[in-house]
């Protein structure tokens, strides 16, 4: 989340809360994100995206008999 901070004055002011980012987290996991020790980038644990199409599986059955020849 981010928001506009004024600090200037005796208070401080802080702004409209929004998101930085939309994102899918993975349900059921203790920590679903964290920020490197150099404060650079976010880790995200997500869901991958789905695909409109399966990737293909290839099962290759009896595959030593293939190597005798």
């Amino acid at each position: 989340m981010a928001a506009a901070v004024n600090g200037k004055g005796t208070g401080s002011e802080v702004g409209v809360v929004r998101p930085l980012f939309q994102t899918r987290v993975a349900a059921g996991r203790l920590s679903p994100d964290d920020v490197t020790a150099d404060g650079q980038r976010f880790l995200i644990n997500t869901l991958p995206e789905q695909r409109a199409a399966a990737r293909p599986l290839t099962v290759v059955v009896n595959w030593r008999a293939g190597l005798q020849k």
